[in-house]
C-alpha cells in the first residue's frame, strides 16, 4: 500500500524521541509498501511553503516532502501548508495517512486527507492535541519562583493567563483585553482541534497512561484508541562492551529544552558523594544549554569538571557512542512523559535506568526491578537514588540485566513485529472505511419535514421536545416564543425541487404529532399529485379524526405506518408514553389494521404497519411479549432503536450504559426473536423484527463498528424554520455536524450537491456523533 507519514521533524534535521521512531518505522514499513514523509524544514532565507522532495539519507527508498515554515511555527493552521500538502495528496493518492505530530506544521492537514476520504491513523506522543503547549507545564505560575510548574489540565482562561501571556502587550491597562483575545483564542484553536480529532480512524498510544488519560481527560472512545508500544531496531542496540577502567558515570540523552529537567539532574548530581561522572548528550541549543553549563559551573569545586558536553549522536551509533560510555541512564524530565524511547534503547543495551514515579515512565521501569524511581520533579530524591548506584555499581548491573519488563526475555519490541502490528492495524481502519462507504443518490429518496415539533397531545420520557425532563417547551413559552409550524409551501416547494431527481417517500414531523398538523391532509394530496408515497410516525392516539377515519385517508398513499409503542402492559405503556392511554390505543391499532385490510382485499395498496419501540430499561422485560403482542394485532413488523440520552435523568434507562446492561438487552433478543418465530401473523408471514439484534459488549462507546450511516446521501431533513438537516439525530447533537443551509434561502438540490454536504459523507465514519448513534447497523448486517 501507499503509506504518508505525517511529522514535525526529521531525523537528522530533528532528532528528538518522535522523529526516530517515525523514521525507524519507514525503514520498516517500506520493506513492503510505498512510503513518503511529509516534514518540515526552517530556511528563513527561502519563501514560506516552499515544497521540496528529497531522499531520506539511510534510505533513499523514502521519499521526503519538506515544506518550509520558518515564520507561522506558532500557528496551529497554516492555509499554505494546507495546499501543499493537498498537492502531495493528489500525486501520490495514499491509501493511509499516518500522523506524528502536526505542531509548526497545520492542523487541519487532517481535514485535507479526510475530504478525500483517506484512512487516518495518529500516534500518540504527547499531550498536544489536549494542552496547546503539549506538555501540561505553565510558562507564567502563579508562583513566579516554582519555574515550569506542573499544570492540572486545559483551560482556556488559564491557558491565555500562564502560557501565552508572553503574547501580551504588557501594559496593564491593556491586561484584560489581551486575556479576553488569547482566551478566545485558545478556544478556537481546543474547538478546531476536537473538530480534528474526530476525523481520525484510530489513535495509537505507546503508554497505557497516556491512553488512559486521553480517554478519561480528552473523552477520546475507546473505539479509536489502541495501546501499542514502539518497535525498534534492536540491532542497534546490540554488542554493548563497556569502556573499561572508567568511574561510575550517568548519562542524559535529550533535548536542552527545561522539560527534560537536565537541570534537576545537574543539581542531582552536584550532591553525590564520590567521583562519579555524568555525560550529557544533546545538540546544543543556544543559551539554554549556556544556563545549563553555569549551573554546573555553580557546583561544589570540581564537580563541574566531571560533566561532559558532549553532541548529539546518530540513533544508529548509540551504543558505540553512548552505551558503552555509561553505567546508567537517567530520565529526569520535570514534565509527565509517556513512552521515552531512550528508556526502551538503554533496556535493550541492559543499561539500567533512573527515572521518575509518573506516567509512562514508572510504567516502564519497575522500581528495583529494572531501575530505579526517584519523586518527580525533585532533585534531592533524584540524587538519593542516583547516589544508591554510585555506592553499589553490582545493584546497577543487576537493574540492567533484566532489561524490558513486558517480555520474559528483557527484550524490547523488535521493528519488525511492530512493523506488523501497524499493518493489522491499517488493514483494521482500511476495511473500516471501506464497509462505512457511502454511495451518494443523484437526490434523496426520503425526506423528512419537521412539520410541528412543539405540538404533541403525549409526554414520553424519552421525547427530545416533550419530555417531562425537558426545558426547551418551558424555555419557549417563557421567552414568547410561538409554536414552531412549517409552512405548507415550503413543503411543496420542497417536493416539487426533489420529486425529478428520484424522491419516492415523506415523513411529516416525527418529534410532534403529525396529525395535530393543520395542513396535514394537504401534505396527503401532494403525495397523490407527485406519486409519493407518506411514511408515518404517530403516537397511536390518532387525534382530531379518530383512527378509521384517519385510516381511510392514510392508507392509500402509505407505504408504512409506524405506531408508537414502549410496552406490553397498560402500566409499562403509560408510565413511558405520559398521557397515554392503553385500552384506547390497542383499539385504534385494531381499527387502523381492519381498514388497511379492507383497502387491500379491494385491490389497493397494501400499508404497511410497524410498532416502533424506544429500548429502555423500563420495557427490556417485556420486549418479546411486545413481539407477541404485535402478532395478535396483526401488525407486520416490530422495530425500535436504543435510547438517545437528551436527560440525565433518562440515562439509567439506555440499554448501552454499560457491558452489564448489554447482557440484559442480549438475553432479552433472544427471547423476542424466539417469539417472533412461535407462530405466523394472520396472513401466513413472519413477523419482522428489525433492529432487534444483539450488541458486543463494547457498543457503550459503538453502536455498529464499520457499520455505514442509513441516511448520509440517501435521506435528508428538513427543520420547521427550514434548516437541512443530515439526519434523524436529536436536534442539538446534528448540528454538530455543520451548517448546510436554509430551505427558506435556496434549494435542497443546491445543498444536496454541495461541497459541505458532499465533505460530511466523506468524513462522518469517525464523528463522536456518528459513532454514537443508535441507528446504524453493523457492517455484517448491511444488504
Amino acid at each position: 500500500m501507499k503509506i504518508l507519514h505525517v511529522i514535525h521533524g526529521y531525523p537528522m534535521r530533528y532528532n528528538a524521541g518522535s522523529e526516530v521512531y517515525t523514521q525507524t518505522l519507514c525503514h520498516g514499513l517500506a520493506d513492503r509498501h510505498e512510503v513518503h514523509v511529509f516534514t518540515r524544514e526552517e530556511d528563513s532565507f527561502a519563501p514560506d511553503h516552499r515544497l521540496r522532495v528529497e531522499s531520506d539519507p539511510d534510505d533513499p527508498r523514502i521519499k521526503l516532502h519538506i515544506i518550509n515554515n520558518p515564520r507561522n511555527k506558532d500557528r496551529y493552521r497554516v492555509t499554505g501548508i494546507d495546499q501543499r500538502f493537498a498537492e502531495v495528496l493528489d500525486q501520490i493518492q495514499p491509501d493511509i495517512v499516518h500522523v506524528g505530530h502536526l505542531n509548526h506544521l497545520s492542523t487541519s492537514l487532517i481535514q485535507e486527507a479526510a475530504n478525500r476520504h483517506i484512512a487516518i491513523a495518529y500516534t500518540l506522543h504527547d499531550y498536544w492535541l489536549m494542552c496547546p503547549r503539549g506538555q501540561f507545564m505553565q510558562m507564567f505560575p502563579e508562583n513566579p519562583n516554582e519555574l515550569w510548574a506542573a499544570c492540572g489540565g486545559q483551560e482556556d482562561r488559564k491557558c491565555a493567563d500562564r502560557c501565552y501571556r508572553r503574547y501580551f502587550s504588557g501594559s496593564l491597562d491593556e491586561y484584560d483585553t489581551d486575556l479576553t483575545y488569547w482566551s478566545d483564542w485558545v478556544a478556537r484553536r481546543m474547538t478546531h482541534i476536537r473538530a480534528m480529532t474526530e476525523l481520525v480512524d484510530l489513535f495509537i498510544a505507546p503508554a497505557r497512561y497516556l491512553y488512559d488519560r486521553y480517554r478519561d481527560a480528552f473523552g477520546f472512545p475507546e473505539s479509536k484508541l489502541v495501546y501499542l508500544d514502539y518497535g525498534f531496531d534492536r540491532k542497534r542496540m546490540a554488542g554493548r562492551e563497556r569502556t573499561p577502567d572508567e568511574a561510575f558515570t550517568f548519562g542524559y540523552i535529550g533535548t536542552h529544552i527545561p522539560a527534560k529537567g537536565i537541570h534537576d539532574l545537574i543539581l542531582a548530581f552536584g550532591a553525590l558523594r564520590g567521583d562519579a561522572r555524568l555525560r550529557i548528550w544533546g545538540r546544543p541549543r543556544g543559551q539554554d544549554t549556556e544556563a545549563l553549563k553555569a549551573i554546573a559551573d555553580g557546583l561544589p569545586a570540581g564537580v563541574s569538571k566531571r560533566i561532559d558536553w558532549l553532541t548529539e549522536y546518530r540513533n544508529q551509533e548509540i551504543v558505540r557512542d553512548v552505551f558503552n560510555r555509561v553505567d546508567a541512564i537517567v530520565v529526569p524530565s520535570i514534565w509527565v512523559e509517556n513512552s521515552p524511547l531512550v528508556i526502551h534503547e538503554a533496556q535493550q543495551a541492559r543499561v539500567p535506568v533512573i527515572t521518575a514515579n509518573a506516567g509512562g515512565m514508572a510504567e516502564y521501569v519497575s522500581h528495583e526491578e529494572n531501575g530505579l524511581l526517584f519523586g518527580h520533579r525533585s532533585h534531592e530524591a533524584l540524587s538519593q537514588q542516583m547516589q544508591r548506584l554510585v555506592d553499589d555499581p553490582e545493584l546497577a548491573k543487576r537493574l540492567g540485566a533484566r532489561g524490558y519488563l513486558f517480555s520474559e526475555s528483557g527484550d524490547i519490541p523488535r521493528i519488525e513485529e511492530h512493523v506488523r502490528e501497524i499493518e493489522k492495524l491499517y488493514k483494521r481502519i482500511l476495511t473500516k472505511r471501506e464497509s462505512a462507504r457511502l454511495s451518494h443518490r443523484n437526490g434523496p429518496w426520503r425526506l423528512t419535514f419537521d412539520t410541528n415539533p412543539d405540538t404533541c397531545n403525549l409526554h414520553c420520557v424519552m421525547c427530545e421536545e416533550h419530555s417531562p425532563h425537558s426545558a426547551l417547551s418551558r424555555k419557549r413559552k417563557e421567552e414568547g416564543r410561538t409554536h414552531r409550524l412549517m409552512p405548507i409551501d415550503l413543503i411543496e416547494r420542497v417536493i416539487a425541487d426533489t420529486a425529478p431527481h428520484g424522491l419516492r417517500e415523506i415523513i411529516p414531523s416525527t418529534m410532534g404529532e403529525p396529525l395535530l398538523y393543520k395542513h396535514f391532509e394537504d401534505i396527503l394530496e401532494l403525495c397523490e399529485q407527485y406519486q409519493i408515497q407518506l411514511n408515518l410516525t404517530t403516537n397511536g392516539t390518532f387525534p382530531r379524526l379518530g383512527a378509521k377515519a384517519w385510516a381511510e385517508r392514510i392508507v392509500p398513499v402509505s407505504s408504512d405506518v409506524k405506531i408508537s409503542w414502549n410496552g406490553a402492559s397498560k402500566a409499562t405503556q403509560e408510565s413511558i408514553m405520559i398521557d397515554s392511554d392503553w385500552e384506547a390505543m390497542l383499539e385504534n391499532v385494531r381499527t387502523f389494521i381492519a381498514v388497511r385490510d379492507v383497502h387491500v382485499e379491494n385491490g389497493g395498496n397494501r400499508c404497511r404497519v410497524t410498532l416502533q419501540l424506544t429500548f429502555l430499561e423500563s420495557n427490556v422485560s417485556e420486549l418479546a411479549d411486545m413481539v407477541r403482542l404485535a402478532i395478535d394485532l396483526g401488525v407486520d413488523r416490530v422495530k425500535g432503536h436504543h435510547l438517545w440520552t437528551h436527560f440525565s435523568e433518562i440515562e439509567e434507562l439506555s440499554m448501552r450504559r454499560s457491558p452489564h446492561a448489554i447482557r440484559r438487552w442480549n438475553e432479552a433478543v433472544v427471547e423476542a426473536q424466539a417469539a417472533a418465530a412461535e407462530r405466523t401473523l394472520p396472513n401466513g408471514q413472519q413477523i419482522l423484527l428489525e433492529n432487534i439484534t444483539l450488541l458486543d459488549e463494547g457498543a457503550t462507546d459503538d453502536l455498529a463498528p464499520g457499520g455505514p450511516c442509513p441516511f448520509l446521501g440517501q435521506e435528508a431533513w428538513i427543520s420547521a424554520q427550514g434548516r437541512f438537516d443530515p439526519c434523524c439525530a436529536p436536534d442539538a447533537q446534528r448540528r454538530s455536524l455543520g451548517d448546510f443551509g436554509n430551505l427558506h434561502e435556496q434549494g435542497l438540490m443546491g445543498i444536496w450537491n454541495s461541497k459541505e454536504y458532499r465533505r460530511l459523507i466523506s468524513t462522518y465514519r469517525n464523528r463522536a456523533l456518528c459513532l454514537g448513534c443508535n441507528m446504524r447497523k453493523p457492517a455484517e448486517m448491511q444488504s
